[in-house]
């Protein structure tokens, strides 16, 4: 019974660790438990996934990049969160008729 539980916790902190580095924890929950520390040591390896999410949410338009910290903020944000420096809002860029 006691392998049962190291697999399962195995499974626990894999998915703990994937999520981490926005993978998905469900699937790497069971990875992990089938795979036992080996899991683990495969989710350690695994480059983050934050890079390809930050892209798909600038060219989703939801998101914009602050120009003085480089930061992801709403689109609709005029304060930066992060560093607190005035941005432009999207209604100032565009033309009026």
């Amino acid at each position: 019974m006691d392998i049962v539980t190291i697999w399962i916790l195995c499974g626990v902190i894999t998915a703990f660790v994937a999520s981490y580095k926005r993978r998905s924890g469900c699937g790497w929950f069971v990875l992990g438990a089938l795979l036992g520390p080996f899991g683990l040591i495969l989710s350690l390896v695994v480059p983050s996934n934050a890079a390809r999410i930050e892209r798909e949410a600038i060219l989703s338009g939801a998101y914009k990049q602050c120009p003085y910290c480089a930061e992801l903020i709403r689109t609709e944000a005029v304060k930066c969160p992060h560093c607190r420096s005035e941005v432009d809002s999207p209604t100032d860029t565009e033309p009026t008729d």
